[in-house]
């Protein structure tokens, strides 16, 4: 049985390395070994969303989660469709470099997460993310890399003059954000 050792890793390099192991088969086992709760958690909850089999064995400062993909059909589901409203460059109200670095890692979580959304819309502040300093940039062109629609918003682009940064997503008028928002079965706000 393969051992897939995350032991000092973050969550998102767990979850990162639970992935690709389990996209690389078809069917079959591993035991993800981690060292704290919070890596124990995410890695059952990953198991718990994918419908895979779990056996937990917890030992002092290591976790060995036994996981077993059989025959897990993962579709398409109406009910996963949604698509996300930035209004902001950062998460939260309060300290700015704290907000900023949240907001960078949404969207480095987001890249991991299995299901991405059919488009994320930037409005107000939110385009403040397509500047070329922006800790968030390069994962927002890896989820456009991906398929995802970006709708920047042209409005908020001409107000914080940042028309000549965008090198990619589709420049949009508000008319564009209301018929996207009107279409997105669930919209997250952020």
């Amino acid at each position: 049985m393969k051992e897939i050792d995350c032991r000092g890793l973050s969550y998102l390099q767990i979850i990162r390395e639970v992935k690709k192991y389990f996209n690389s088969i078809g069917e079959g086992e591993a035991v993800v070994v981690v060292n704290n709760e919070l890596g124990r958690s995410n890695v059952i909850r990953y198991a718990a969303h994918k419908g895979y089999k779990i056996d937990i064995e917890d030992e002092k400062n290591r976790f060995l989660i036994k996981m077993e993909k059989r025959g897990c059909l993962e579709s398409e589901d109406e009910e996963e469709i949604f698509s996300i409203l930035i209004t902001r460059d950062k998460i939260g109200e309060g300290n700015d470099d704290l907000g900023i670095t949240l907001m960078s890692e949404y969207f480095e979580a987001l890249n991991e997460y299995d299901k991405l959304p059919k488009e994320i819309l930037f409005l107000n502040s939110g385009v403040k993310l397509f500047k070329r300093d922006s800790k968030a940039i390069e994962d927002i062109r890896m989820l456009y890399k991906k398929g995802v629609k970006l709708l920047i918003s042209d409005t908020s682009l001409d107000y914080y003059k940042l028309t000549e940064q965008i090198t990619f997503g589709e420049i949009a008028s508000m008319y564009d954000m209301v018929v996207a928002m009107k279409k997105a079965k669930k919209l997250i706000k952020l």
